[in-house]
């Protein structure tokens, strides 16, 4: 049986855009923490693709959804749990940097950096002072001479966009 990649993947982004946001929130709401539910939101697509890849999962996609969701985040949770236990048990732990650290980071930072290349040019701007400025929302509108708001639904789109590039770029390297 031959599998239509193509047809997969528009299918994946479709019910990226359809669900993350939704996945997100569950995942705020339960665990109270934006890093848990970001990594709630990449580890359920990541379960999702892994999914859609090896059979059809078209109906109910919502159950599907929520059942990996709910299962991440208690396993996200009794994880986090369990390092703040650890600890909170021994002070000394050292962690250790690895070489591949330093390759997996410039490998991201490359990644990163192509993506935010290809944002719209204004999109781009307000994201790059944001984010490596750090000025603030009303900075931003400030300096462009532009709403406050206007900043933040750029700042929102560049994010959405990053994240769905970011997370594309991991699976494409899990399948290859």
């Amino acid at each position: 049986m031959e599998i239509n990649y193509a047809f997969i993947v528009r299918r994946f982004e479709e019910y990226f855009d359809l669900w993350s946001s939704k996945v997100y929130q569950y995942a705020l709401n339960k665990t109270k923490s934006s890093y848990l539910a970001e990594e709630t939101v990449q580890r359920v697509f990541i379960k999702l693709w892994k999914n859609m890849r090896d059979k059809n999962i078209d109906s109910s996609i919502e159950s599907q959804i929520f059942c990996i969701t709910r299962t991440v985040v208690i396993d996200l949770v009794k994880a986090e749990y369990n390092r703040k236990k650890l600890l909170d048990h021994d002070q000394t732990v050292v962690l250790r940097h690895s070489p591949h650290d330093d390759f997996y980071a410039k490998q991201l930072s490359s990644t990163l950096h192509e993506i935010v290349d290809k944002l719209p040019k204004k999109r781009r701007e307000i994201f790059m002072l944001s984010r490596f400025s750090n000025l603030s929302h009303q900075e931003i509108a400030k300096k462009l001479a532009i709403s406050t708001k206007t900043v933040e639904n750029q700042l929102t789109l560049a994010l959405k966009t990053i994240r769905k590039a970011l997370l594309f770029s991991i699976l494409v390297q899990i399948i290859f």
